[in-house]
């Protein structure tokens, strides 16, 4: 119960942390300060929510990828997300990250960076089953904590180095290392360090079979890390204490303790689903075939191991496949399947010697051995079967027994002698407390700062809810505006939809009048007819300029495709008009880019004039009209190579005005250049602010 507790207010401190964190970006800060703020909320949902966690760090990336002033900020951002896909499995992906980050520390030492880099990079390997690589990256970034002076990443390293030696097989120097760790976290009284040893020792006594004894210390662990605030910690510490229950049933042949097993087993599975914790998925799913192996179910064993091939090939996880294969070729040699067997042993053979676990390379020394005997290849099933010995020998541990034993005494010894000396300070403190009779005036102002404290949080609790309470009045202020830009649209679409089923019914219909009129006048004069056919021609002018404004009406925005398309359409017309011209027309701006539906139809309409202006009067053989981003500006060119003309002796005419004032209608320029016999070059700028955002 005050474990659950515990827990609780765990998850409510950090809730408020994680709100209080966000609020904060919200307001001014300096470029350092946000930074900062973005790689505390990854720390604080790391452990608890992968997804969040993953959205901070792009964030994060994102912010400080451009300013070399974050550079320390953007190389840890890298390393939370290389870190973050050691959680989830994907090993090759987390190697990407590290190399990356190499590539920028390399030729700049800072200490943080660097063990940070060597720490983690270490992990990678040790997940990877690549313990040497492991023990390597430990040692240096050990080295850096001790020159540096840093006891707190000394402890962490120190724990972790020992943990890859003990993995190879070093357990006695991995005794040493541990006695260093657990010491160094007592001075620190950091509780979740001295857990880390615990397990890790733990580790030392499973690899020497003495599973009783590792069992206690995995317990132990247990119940430091279920107080702390790491999620992986406890499962990675329930699955330990599984296997020592499996280990245990099977030695004394106790069904009971499977039960217990399994019930560990499916803890730690539930906790790394939650957090989707890929390494400590696939151990689980390995330890549970394994108690389906003990319990001679090896048909139920075999189709659990072959689920967590895939998926720890896809995550290049050798060292669960190396557990994964060599469990394939014991279950398969059960089964009496000696092909099989032999196929898989052999598979984990290359991953195993690599990995030089002595424990895991007897095991299989000695199923190749029985696998060879069996299929009467007696020559190979001895030779495997002296390599087990070996390691058997080598793995008597007597002296490393000596030297456990040894090791608990010292350890047990001074603890004791620090708890005697706690005890006797306690004695001087009371008897100190005793004699001063100013301690009720200190009781006394302790309470009153415990209540200043109180009603501070308080003060800080309504200022927090104040704020809120303005956020959603904004909230509420923003969706009213949207609200109404959506009525302004559905306005737009009634009048463009009266327009097009209204006024352009009826100019259809004056055009169909006026041609029945000219057929019916068959006999009328030639000017009547030329008048009848320049009313026809207008109102089709005007049905298409009518077209013109429904589109622009029935669209927010115009995105640079649609322009170009309109533009394209209009063209196609005037080619008809006058095929003796050619028409060129490109763009090298993005295509989805947006204007507003006014910047759109002015821009269209100005393009328009230009070129029913260089057909009037240009007398040209090539208009072309280019579109491209320059600068700030977006830019229309429309290039004539006409007879031109000299812009100080023309006057500007009503179609030229009417592109001045629509140009600056949307704060928009142009610029005409002309001369005589060369041609006319009309050009629009308008400001990218008057654009949007990519559609």
């Amino acid at each position: 119960m005050f474990v659950f507790m515990a827990n609780i207010t765990n998850f409510f401190a950090q809730k408020s942390t994680i709100d209080s964190l966000k609020i904060s970006l919200l307001q001014e800060q300096t470029q350092k300060q946000k930074a900062a703020t973005y790689l505390l909320l990854i720390d604080n949902y790391f452990s608890t929510n992968k997804d969040s966690a993953e959205y901070y760090i792009e964030e994060t990336l994102q912010f400080t990828k451009q300013e070399s002033s974050l550079q320390v900020s953007y190389v840890s951002a890298l390393l939370k997300y290389a870190q973050l896909f050691i959680v989830k499995g994907d090993y090759k992906q987390s190697e990407n990250y590290y190399n990356k980050v190499w590539a920028i520390l390399k030729d700049n030492y800072d200490y943080e960076l660097y063990s940070k880099y060597y720490g983690d990079f270490g992990v990678l390997h040790f997940y990877k089953g690549d313990f040497k690589g492991a023990l390597t990256n430990f040692s240096k970034a050990l080295e850096l904590a001790e020159k540096e002076n840093i006891e707190e990443d000394q402890l962490r390293f120190l724990n972790n180095k020992a943990l890859a030696m003990s993995y190879l097989g070093e357990a006695e120097a991995s005794l040493d290392v541990h006695k260093k760790a657990i010491f160094l976290a007592e001075k620190l009284n950091d509780s979740t360090a001295l857990g880390k040893s615990f397990n890790n020792i733990g580790l030392i006594y499973e690899d020497m079979k003495e599973h009783e004894k590792a069992l206690e210390f995995y317990l132990n662990a247990l119940e430091i890390k279920k107080n702390g605030t790491s999620q992986i910690d406890v499962a990675n510490s329930l699955f330990n204490v599984a296997g020592m229950y499996k280990e245990i049933g099977e030695k004394e042949k106790d069904t009971s303790l499977y039960s217990k097993a399994e019930n560990y087993y499916q803890k730690s599975l539930d906790i790394a689903n939650q957090i989707n914790y890929g390494k400590i998925i696939l151990y689980n799913k390995t330890g549970i075939a394994q108690l389906a192996t003990a319990r001679n179910q090896p048909r139920k064993a075999i189709a659990i191991y072959e689920t967590v091939i895939p998926l720890a090939q896809k995550a290049n996880d050798n060292q669960t496949l190396r557990i994964t294969y060599l469990n394939l070729g014991v279950n398969y040699l059960k089964l009496d399947i000696l092909s099989s067997a032999e196929t898989y042993l052999i598979k984990a053979k290359p991953l195993i010697e690599t990995a030089n676990n002595p424990s895991d390379k007897a095991s299989l020394y000695e199923n190749l051995s029985k696998l060879y005997a069996d299929k009467n290849q007696f020559k190979i099933a001895y030779k495997y079967f002296e390599q087990q010995y070996k390691l058997e020998q080598e793995l008597s541990k007597n002296s490393l027994q000596d030297k456990i034993s040894d090791f608990e005494i010292k350890y047990e010894t001074e603890k004791k002698e620090k708890e005697i000396a706690e005890q006797k300070k306690e004695l001087l403190a009371q008897e100190l407390a005793i004699k001063n009779r100013n301690l009720y005036a200190l009781l006394l102002a302790s309470a009153l700062l415990i209540l200043a404290i109180i009603f501070f949080a308080i003060y800080k609790r309504n200022q927090l809810r104040r704020k809120q309470l303005q956020k959603e009045i904004e909230l509420k202020d923003a969706i009213s505006t949207i609200k109404t830009q959506n009525r302004l649209q559905e306005q737009r679409l009634r009048i463009s939809r009266d327009l097009h089923d209204n006024i352009g019914s009826q100019l259809t219909f004056i055009i169909s009048t006026i041609d029945n009129l000219k057929y019916v006048s068959k006999d009328a004069n030639e000017k009547l007819k030329q008048k009848l056919t320049s009313i026809s021609s207008f109102t089709g002018d005007t049905i298409h300029q009518l077209r013109d404004t429904i589109w622009a009406m029935n669209k927010s925005t115009i995105s640079v495709e649609d322009l170009h398309s309109r533009i394209l359409s209009f063209i196609e017309k005037a080619k008809a008009s006058v095929p003796t011209i050619n028409f060129n027309i490109s763009y090298d701006i993005d295509a989805n880019k947006s204007f507003p539906s006014i910047v759109g139809m002015n821009v269209f309409r100005v393009i328009q004039e230009a070129i029913n202006n260089a057909l009037k009067y240009a007398e040209a053989s090539t208009i072309d009209v280019q579109l491209t981003k320059k600068e700030n500006y977006f830019v229309i060119t429309i290039l004539d190579n006409g007879i031109g003309f000299n812009l100080k002796s023309v006057t500007l005419g009503n179609g030229l005005s009417n592109m001045e004032k629509r140009m600056g209608e949307i704060d928009g320029t142009i610029i005409i250049n002309s001369e005589l016999e060369k041609g006319t070059e009309i050009t629009l700028k308008i400001p990218l602010e008057s654009t949007l955002d990519s559609v």
